[in-house]
């Protein structure tokens, strides 16, 4: 493998072991980070003979174009600007922690510490002849529990109450353990000792005493039974956020974010450390649910290597010039960042992912992908009507590639059937279906339109399903003008492994079309 340059953002444990783990790989490494110096962990190790990581302290990122294989990045720091090109790019920036004492009103002290508090006196009393024979968590009793804090909360109680003697107690309202080992480390931190109360309906009371130590008054809800509690030591859980620097970095590389802003969108196709765009990947605390450092580095390491040897499967999307009036629809919309902006806007072949969002929505129709021509899909709808079944409805049916594709022949695979004779016309995206195109179905005889999309917030493309939606509301609005029931266009959802679901979505649909098609003969 030919030495290739990739940028690794983060000073974390996590950054450090990505870019080790890719300068073994053969691949030369930049590592920035806007502080003063870009300082490896203390376990950070490269083999004797091997280059060293070229290391960018004290820069921000300004400015990147470019896309996969080639992106062209400027920082900015005190008096300098350096400028580099990158093959693919890694975030695996720091988290924010806030503690949550105001939430239990209480403060910080002797008998109370955070998390992040313990973490720093590695679980070890303060003062030397001291010990704590009763810890107190608190995890997910006043917020949602994160997996990260919990999974933490569980390790740190599990070492007090196996190597320190303590009896630990965790109160909680909801612990997540909905991620790789927790259940498991749940199970054996129970069966070393911990005591686990959970709250769904009561919230414990917290009183401050004389001296700094907490007394805390619940009800046991299985049982009903008050219990009183004044251990050596509470420990706070934390609030997890994005830092601002993510946050800052997330925006300028047009990465899209979850709910709390964390540089990884909610979406199941992003797993585990892919972005939106290619030849970007996030990891470690930089995305919401990093945990394992080591399987955070493995991963994000694999998608690089992933990214850099794909190849452009299929003639991306080209805008013509002379149609092009420079309305920039197709640089708001894409979800890739795959639309650049020179003179006019261009499209960057090895980022575009052939959704067909930006030639649905063009209002020149100067976008054109190879497959998915309008004239082209045009005769896909016009080629199966000859082959229909007399007596049963005639359906197009518009199939997400990802989603409702592989849903139907699945189905087909497990021998569902359906009343119905079906054209199965598969889109790289239902976001790609312009309304005149699900129009033209009922010119070319369909005796009804069926778009099936991807599950809200789990759509490739990002708001490709959004966009479907729409896009089926503007024809139904215009079959209804035209005196052509509504009821023969429909919408809906489901993934990749719903076939039984798909089958019932088109007898359903099937079924309505023939008590239309009885109605209209009655009348």
């Amino acid at each position: 493998m030919t030495a290739q340059q990739i940028c690794v953002f983060g000073n974390t444990a996590c950054a450090w072991d990505i870019a080790a783990r890719l300068r073994r790989a053969g691949l030369s490494v930049a590592l920035a980070a806007p502080g003063e110096a870009c300082t490896p962990p203390e376990t950070f190790r490269l083999e004797p003979g091997t280059p060293p990581i070229e290391t960018l302290s004290g820069v921000q990122l300004a400015s990147c174009r470019g896309g996969p294989g080639h992106f062209d990045l400027i920082f900015s720091g005190k008096n300098t600007t350096k400028k580099l090109t990158a093959a693919a790019l890694v975030v695996a920036g720091a988290d924010e922690r806030r503690p949550n004492f105001a939430h239990y009103t209480l403060e910080r002290g002797p008998a109370v510490l955070s998390l992040s508090d313990l973490h720093k006196q590695e679980c070890r009393p303060p003062a030397s002849g001291t010990a704590w024979r009763q810890v107190v968590f608190l995890s997910g009793l006043a917020t949602e529990s994160h997996p990260l804090i919990a999974g933490e909360v569980m390790a740190a109680a599990l070492g007090l109450q196996t190597e320190a003697g303590a009896q630990c107690y965790v109160l909680t309202g909801n612990l997540k353990v909905a991620a790789e080992g927790l259940e498991a480390l749940a199970r054996e931190a129970r069966a070393a000792g911990v005591l686990f109360c959970k709250f769904a309906n009561t919230v414990p009371g917290f009183i401050a005493e004389e001296g700094g130590r907490v007394r805390i008054r619940f009800v046991d809800e299985p049982t009903g039974e008050e219990f009183t509690l004044t251990p050596d030591l509470v420990v706070v859980d934390e609030t997890v956020r994005p830092s601002g620097e993510s946050t800052v970095l997330g925006r300028l590389l047009g990465l899209e974010s979850d709910p709390a802003g964390f540089i990884q969108a909610e979406n199941v196709h992003r797993l585990p450390t892919s972005t939106n765009r290619r030849g970007v990947v996030v990891a470690g605390p930089a995305r919401a649910f990093g945990l394992d450092p080591a399987v955070e580095a493995s991963n994000a390491v694999l998608d690089v290597l992933k990214s850099l040897s794909a190849g452009t499967a299929a003639p991306p999307a080209e805008i013509e010039p002379g149609r092009c009036i420079r309305c920039l629809t197709c640089f708001r919309l894409c979800p890739y960042s795959a639309v650049a902006l020179d003179e006019r806007p261009r499209v960057v072949p090895a980022a575009c992912e052939r959704c067909g969002i930006c030639a649905a929505e063009c209002p020149r129709e100067a976008i054109r992908i190879p497959g998915l021509e309008r004239r082209e899909l045009h005769a896909l709808i016009a080629s199966e009507r000859s082959n229909g079944t007399e007596g049963v409805p005639h359906i197009v049916v518009f199939a997400c590639a990802r989603s409702a594709g592989p849903a139907t022949r699945a189905a087909v695979g497990a021998g569902h059937g359906w009343n119905a004779s079906l054209n199965l016309i598969e889109v790289p995206c239902a976001g790609s279906l312009a309304a005149e195109v699900i129009l033209s179905a009922f010119g070319h005889g369909a005796d009804g339109v069926l778009v099936l999309t991807c599950h809200e917030d789990n759509c490739h493309a990002r708001h490709g399903n959004r966009l479907a939606q729409r896009r089926v509301d503007q024809a139904a609005a215009f079959l209804a003008q035209a005196g052509i029931g509504s009821g023969r266009l429909a919408l809906k959802t489901l993934a990749a492994n719903m076939p039984t679901e798909l089958a019932a979505i088109v007898a359903e649909f099937s079924q309505t079309l023939t008590g239309s098609r009885r109605d209209a003969k009655t009348t």
